[in-house]
Formats: C-alpha cells, structure tokens, sequence
C-alpha cells in the first residue's frame, strides 16, 4: 500500500472516529436532563451511575458475573467467526455448497434475535444458550465477508500463480489473505459487538446464575435504574474492549502473513 493512500486511510479515520467533545457535551445533556427530571428512577445521571459502578467494582460478584458472560460471548464468536470463515471460503469455491447455504443464511439475517432465544431456549442449558446465540449471529457476518473476500481474489494472480505452480499455501498467503483480510477486519468489527448485544440478551431471558443477564433481569425488576446504567456501561466498554482486542490479533496475524514487523 502506498504511502499517500495510508495517509488518506488514516485521515478518514481520524475525521470517523468519536470526539472527545461529543462525548461531553452529551453527557452534559444527560446529567441536565436527569437534574430537570429529579426522577433517578427513570433517569439517573451520569454522576450517580459512575458513583454506583464504582461501588459495584469494590465486589467480587462484579468481576465473577463479566468473567462468567465474557467467556460464553466470545466462545460463541470465535465459533462462528471459525465456522462461518471456513465454509465461507469453500462456498467461494463450490457453487453447490454455496446455493445449499443460501437460504439458510438469509433466515438466519431474516429471523429476530428473540425468536431465536424463546426458541432455543427449551432446548439448552442457560449458560449456554449465550453461547449458541453468540454463535448464530455470528455465523452469517463471517460466512458472507470470507465469501466476498475470496471472491474478490485477483483472478490473473490466481492464473500465474497456476503457471508457476505455486504451493497452496503461498495462494492463500500471497493471493488470498491478502483479499479477504480487509472484509474479515470489518467481520470482526461488526460482529463482536452483535455478540455480546445478543448473548446478554440470551441472559436476560434464561437467566443463568452468575451471569451479567440474570443481574439485569433483576435489577429491572426492582428498579435499581442506577445499577441498571452502570451494567450497560461496563457491557458497552467490554464490547469496545474485545473488539479492539480481535481486530489486534487479526492485524498482528496479517502482518505476520504479508512479512511486515
């Protein structure tokens, strides 16, 4: 990649990315609205959620609850980001497969997330029905970018790479990563943060002991809208962390490929 379209890449995340002005100035607007409201039942203000999240960071509980659900979301992604990467590609490469799982990714994308739990949830265990839905959801983002990406592999490349009769392993690495890498960052992206938006929402509803879910389920039972918020927020901030952490280990494993330190 040339230098100036690195610079070009790198402007527009720099004009994408968030502000740090933005995020002030709407949590003035909501520490306003929360003081005009005077009702923290409905609305709580961001003071009083940072002063509760930090009161729930003092128990053990807190931390045993996010190892709990960390570990089922993002055994749930790695499965589909696995699978749906691996017959992404042979789909790529098989019309039959690829006809065979086309109907079936788009009722997977059709069918609402809580369909999917209030039908799932009569046949597995709660804890791992986060698991399973994580999974699902999963599952189409990488089948549909790896597909793509392999696709979109140069097609004279692939010609020479047949002339010469190069390995199958220097196709994947020189022809192929470097045409699917790019759709699966962006798998990545999106999909990480569906898994743990739809494996908490598995929670929410089987209520597994020990999870993140079943402590929602029942702080909105008894109106604890504080802890309510601060869960919300340490779940936001685990989905940006995780993410930042996958779309790490996918570039140290690009540049691993294309021979860069």
């Amino acid at each position: 990649m040339s230098p100036a379209k690195t610079s070009t890449m790198s402007n527009k995340k720099h004009k994408n990315g968030i502000k740090l002005w933005a995020v002030v100035f709407w949590l003035i607007i909501w520490q306003l609205a929360a003081v005009v409201m005077k009702q923290e039942i409905f609305l709580v203000s961001p003071v009083s959620v940072m002063k509760t999240l930090y009161e729930m960071m003092k128990q053990r509980e807190f931390y045993t609850r996010i190892l709990f659900s960390t570990i089922r979301v993002l055994y749930g992604f790695t499965i589909g980001m696995l699978l749906g990467a691996l017959i992404g590609a042979i789909s790529a490469k098989m019309r039959f497969i690829r006809d065979l799982m086309s109907p079936l990714i788009s009722v997977i994308r059709s069918i609402p997330v809580a369909s999917f739990i209030l039908l799932a949830v009569f046949f597995l265990s709660d804890g791992a029905l986060s698991v399973f839905i994580a999974f699902l959801i999963c599952f189409p983002v990488f089948y549909t970018n790896m597909l793509t990406g392999v696709q979109s592999a140069d097609v004279q490349l692939l010609e020479m790479a047949h002339v010469f009769r190069l390995s199958p392993f220097k196709k994947i690495r020189h022809i192929y990563f470097p045409a699917v890498y790019p759709h699966l960052l962006s798998a990545v992206s999106v999909s990480i943060g569906l898994a743990w938006k739809s494996g908490i929402a598995a929670e929410v509803i089987a209520i597994p002991d020990g999870s993140i879910g079943e402590r929602l389920y029942y702080v909105k039972m008894y109106y604890l809208t504080g802890e309510l918020f601060a869960w919300t927020l340490t779940i936001v901030l685990l989905s940006l962390i995780t993410d930042f952490a996958c779309r790490l280990i996918v570039k140290l494993i690009g540049h691993r490929l294309s021979g860069r330190r």
